[in-house]
């Protein structure tokens, strides 16, 4: 086997993450082949069903965005989950930093050993950080907010004794379960009634990121640095255009069924803005493919499927 590069190719694990989706969805093995990368993108062969091949590729929106900073952190956390023999996908929340020296590199293979699994598949593992709150008037019921929690602010309204700010910064990602969420809003209310939070208090929290087990013979760190903006989102269209642009300029893989996967950063799942972006192209850039999907949050969301039947590997096993 060639020597692990590091940092990892993020298309490599979206493939690979697709390929489990497949694998899932039509209940049929899937293997991985020969694979090629160039400017971000990614185009490989996989056999479905040890039978058919598909071709895939694979649009990295990750790499662009980076800097050699987060780059440079990630290989470190690469490297060190590796040492584990972590076979996993891990994904880093937008704006979250990535630990690249000790001991915080340890503590998050610890966090991640520790992982619990969710309904849908995906690994939830826990990191502890700090809430701030302090009262700055008597007057009000609100709470503004900075941070991970700052879409939340609505839920303090009218519930706190005064004027409040929340700092959240080092929150960027929340529990999955909703009764934990909930939890957490009423620490907050009871902690502004505390006769001592003029002066600010803290608040002892965990932040929760996910982690994709998946197969391979390494560890995947995904993620971009910098919080989500307006102009992040537009230089996203961008990128995902030019990328189906440069990918009909590489010959596909020699295959019956195509597939374009395209991954990039998001917080939640369900809060990704791939699916919008390639929305709204011209659909003639992307009308080759039989499957799209985007992955995201550790996440397989398929854009257009083959209606059931129609694809070879679709039929009742036997």
């Amino acid at each position: 086997m060639p020597a692990a590069q590091y940092p990892s190719d993020p298309a490599e694990a979206a493939a690979r993450l697709f390929l489990g989706w497949v694998g899932g969805h039509y209940a049929r093995s899937t293997v991985l082949g020969a694979a090629r990368s160039l400017d971000g993108v990614w185009q490989g062969q996989a056999t479905v069903g040890r039978r058919w091949s598909i071709g895939l590729t694979v649009l990295d929106t990750l790499t662009a965005a980076s800097d050699f900073e987060f780059e440079a952190a990630r290989a470190a956390l690469e490297r060190r989950l590796d040492a584990t023999e972590a076979r996993i996908a891990l994904w880093v929340p937008r704006g979250a930093g990535v630990p690249a020296a000790e001991p915080a590199l340890s503590a998050l293979a610890a966090a991640l050993e520790a992982a619990a699994p969710l309904p849908d598949g995906r690994l939830e593992l826990r990191r502890p950080v700090t809430l701030r709150i302090r009262r700055t008037a008597t007057q009000g019921s609100v709470v503004t907010v900075l941070g991970g929690l700052s879409a939340h602010w609505a839920q303090f309204t009218n519930k706190v004794p005064g004027t409040f700010q929340l700092n959240s910064v080092e929150l960027h990602r929340l529990p999955a379960d909703p009764d934990e969420r909930d939890a957490l809003m009423q620490r907050i209310v009871r902690a502004a009634g505390q006769p001592d939070v003029d002066g600010g208090i803290e608040l002892p929290a965990e932040e929760a990121w996910v982690a994709n087990e998946i197969e391979g013979d390494r560890a995947y760190v995904l993620g971009i640095p910098g919080a989500e903006s307006d102009e992040s989102a537009a230089r996203l269209r961008r990128n995902i255009r030019a990328l189906l642009k440069r990918s009909e300029a590489v010959p596909p893989p020699d295959a019956g069924t195509r597939a374009l996967v395209v991954v990039g950063a998001a917080t939640y799942a369900e809060e990704e803005k791939l699916s919008w972006s390639l929305k709204g192209m011209d659909p003639r850039l992307y009308s080759g493919f039989d499957i799209i999907a985007v992955v995201a949050d550790g996440t397989v969301k398929p854009l257009l499927q083959p209606a059931r039947g129609t694809l070879p590997w679709d039929a009742p096993l036997g």
